[in-house]
């Protein structure tokens, strides 16, 4: 089955103001995309992909209004009936306008729910914290699922307090650190090497954690460790995998701000999504990518796990073709402790029922598939 990421900007309108917000200049624009360049989207994946993940986001998506999602999904039922395509959905939302109504949407509709919410920071960065909360605790009581997102956005962010502060409401969250864009570039910043040396005393902390929650950055890197072929989409060749369709039509490689300088087309003048990628930007921005992914493969050992990183990281940093020194340490930096942490748990055999769930679930998922006696022996003991 193929798959494609969507990344659907449905709106720039936002009700909140965070002080990082990558997304500012676009000036909060209360637009909204329409309905029919939705559909056409929609139907220019269909030769391609039989599979479509869209995460609705903006702005704040909600902006758009419930009647807007609802007749969204009017849209996604009749692309379903009479195609071969399953289309999930998932929403990041900063959570202030969520109600019972909205609640009952996703239910219905089966929608993953991202919240973004910075812990103990939250009213530092962003603003209206207790609402959230109280949102969160309402989508939880109706049987819902939900995660968070928490940006660490300066060196004063304290990664065990905020974690303590999620694990202690079991909430599984991840950090993400900061897209210097936007209203971010006027803010200090994150030192690589603080910001990599707080992640690794974290997960010590979160590696025997027992009533912990689950870090998603902690999981991927341990599942790398092991084997995994899986990839979020800063450690992978994201061409031909992600799209962002923007409010006005725009189509992206995906939605974060230093791709906008690499416009593929306008959803309105495409007739397939081969036009798409090789659409001049799009082919630009291959070239530009492989031009950094072969300095990355002459000079680091850990090519093959980070495969060059991000694209707009790299711009962030200085060009799409250059490569992107901190984000390359903290790569490293993290990935090397938790593999090498993560080796030293088999090889001394410690006892699962001291290790976090998230941990244990990995460890079971991961090893199962791993080969050579030694490791099946591992396995049967730890599943």
């Amino acid at each position: 089955m193929k798959k494609i990421e969507i990344i659907l900007k449905v709106t720039d309108a936002c009700n909140l103001r965070c002080k990082y917000c990558y997304n500012s200049g676009k000036g909060y624009e209360n637009n909204c995309l329409s309905l029919a360049r939705f559909e056409k989207f929609l139907k220019l994946l269909l030769p391609k992909y039989n599979l479509i993940h869209i995460i609705w986001h903006g702005g704040e998506p909600l902006m758009a209004g419930l009647a807007f999602f609802k007749k969204a999904m009017d849209v996604e039922q009749r692309i379903i009936l009479g195609n071969s395509v399953t289309i999930e959905n998932s929403i990041q939302t900063n959570g202030t306008l969520i109600n019972a109504e909205w609640i009952k949407f996703f239910k219905e509709y089966k929608f993953r729910i991202g919240i973004s919410f910075d812990g103990i920071d939250n009213d530092k960065y962003r603003g209206q914290s207790k609402k959230i909360l109280k949102v969160m605790d309402k989508i939880r009581a109706a049987g819902l699922d939900f995660s968070c997102v928490a940006v660490v956005a300066d060196d004063d962010y304290d990664l065990k307090k905020n974690y303590r502060f999620f694990a202690d409401k079991k909430i599984s969250f991840d950090f993400s650190q900061m897209f210097v864009e936007g209203s971010a570039k006027d803010m200090k910043g994150l030192s690589a090497e603080k910001y990599s040396q707080k992640f690794i005393e974290l997960f010590d902390e979160w590696l025997y954690d027992v009533n912990g929650v689950s870090v998603r950055t902690f999981a991927f890197y341990m599942a790398l460790s092991l084997g995994s072929n899986f990839r979020i989409c800063t450690n992978c060749s994201c061409h031909a995998k992600y799209l962002s369709l923007s409010a006005d039509g725009t189509i992206y490689n995906c939605g974060r701000d230093g791709l906008a300088d690499y416009p593929f087309a306008n959803v309105d003048d495409v007739q397939s999504v081969d036009e798409l990628f090789s659409s001049e930007m799009a082919v630009k921005l291959i070239k530009g990518s492989i031009a950094r992914r072969n300095k990355c493969k002459e000079n680091c050992e850990y090519f093959d796990i980070c495969a060059g990183g991000c694209a707009d990281i790299a711009i962030m940093e200085g060009g799409l073709e250059n490569i992107p020194q901190n984000y390359c340490y903290y790569f490293r930096t993290v990935y090397k402790y938790i593999s090498d942490k993560i080796a030293d748990v088999l090889e001394k055999e410690v006892p699962l029922n001291t290790l976090n769930p998230t941990v244990k679930q990995v460890l079971a998922k991961n090893l199962t598939r791993m080969s050579g006696s030694l490791k099946n022996d591992v396995t049967k003991r730890y599943i």
